[in-house]
């Protein structure tokens, strides 16, 4: 299956089984032409939600004993799983022209996250929830109109967005094992184990892309979308190991730790 057409069938899906179609086969013969999607079409009861700061809030971390405020989480994060492998889609037609290592690389980084959905959604049905029982929101697909080329895919998705997991991953990990989860902990760990390598990506990426005498971090900063502060790029609790496995140079690490 062609890259195009697969991106085109996940942003046109209206079920969620299609959205986590995985092709055994892709190729990139026919990029096509720039083609810059102006919204996902959803499957039944997944439509984005109305974001408020009361709904968008996650149960506290002393709640996490109730495997109901558990869910909960698992739902939000895999929510935002569906919305990366959109954007990634997304960005499969806008830049038909990048690098095919880059194109083929991204696709890959697609189907990790799809698989990420699929692991939410069995934990979730563990816990008593289904995807869509609760509200999905737009808010990263927002930033989509700010993606006109890859090196603003990379700074936003790669750079901040699972970047900021390298920390959230982990802190969450940690209160579900303590709270007896070991199922969900083990989950979190593959996520921070992903994500570490999607990062490395963008890393690698940002360094080929740039030009020569360009700052890559610079080049970051001057790439991400006008409503994400750099702080975004990180959690609760700076991991600085985690990102030194995926490549991020101690000059980056610095300035993000003091943000």
């Amino acid at each position: 299956m062609e890259l195009r057409e697969w991106a085109t069938h996940i942003l046109s899906a209206n079920r969620i089984e299609d959205k986590l179609f995985d092709p055994s086969v892709l190729s990139d013969n026919s990029p096509g032409s720039p083609l810059f999607w102006n919204e996902p079409t959803r499957p039944p009861g997944m439509q984005f939600s109305t974001h408020t700061r009361k709904k968008d809030k996650l149960p506290p971390f002393q709640e996490h004993h109730h495997p109901d405020k558990r869910a909960i989480c698992l739902h939000r994060f895999a929510g935002h799983e569906l919305l990366a492998v959109e954007i990634m889609a997304f960005a499969l037609l806008a830049f038909p022209d990048a690098p095919r290592p880059f194109r083929m690389g991204l696709a890959n980084t697609l189907r990790e996250e799809q698989t990420h959905v699929k692991l939410y959604m069995a934990q979730m049905e563990r816990l008593g929830l289904k995807f869509g029982d609760l509200p999905l929101y737009k808010h990263f697909w927002q930033q989509t109109a700010y993606l006109t080329c890859p090196v603003k895919y990379v700074s936003m998705m790669s750079l901040t967005f699972e970047m900021a997991n390298l920390d959230f991953a982990p802190h969450y990990g940690a209160s579900f094992k303590r709270n007896g989860d070991l199922d969900s902990y083990e989950l979190m760990k593959q996520i921070l184990h992903d994500e570490i390598s999607h990062v490395r990506f963008g890393m690698r990426w940002i360094q080929k892309l740039k030009q020569e005498d360009q700052d890559a971090f610079e080049l970051y900063k001057e790439s991400i979308t006008p409503h994400l502060p750099l702080k975004r790029a990180r959690g609760f609790i700076f991991q600085e190991d985690h990102r030194r496995a995926a490549g991020v140079p101690n000059d980056w690490i610095s300035a993000l730790k003091q943000t």
